[in-house]
């Protein structure tokens, strides 16, 4: 699944919105993990997802081919952060 925020949108709290509904949502289905996969020069997104709970996991290098750094952070969060 793939979800975002466009540009002219963010900063009002829809992302805050989105991802805490995608975390209840989780914690009803007990799914027990998530991943998610961010650019390495996107510091807002990793800033964002830090607040959560997200944790960098691996850095994996040339990982897309046409985007500049071609680098992509792994992050995780565990179920025991996921709650209602």
């Amino acid at each position: 699944m793939t979800l975002g925020v466009l540009a002219p949108y963010r900063g009002l709290g829809i992302g805050t919105r989105l991802l805490n509904h995608v975390l209840y949502l989780c914690s009803k289905q007990n799914i027990s993990e998530i991943y998610l996969h961010v650019q390495t020069n996107n510091e807002d997104a990793i800033n964002f997802y830090k607040k959560f709970g997200f944790e960098i996991t691996e850095t994996i290098k040339k990982y897309y081919t046409n985007i500049d750094p071609p680098r992509l952070l792994c992050t995780y969060k565990a179920h025991r952060y996921i709650t209602s």
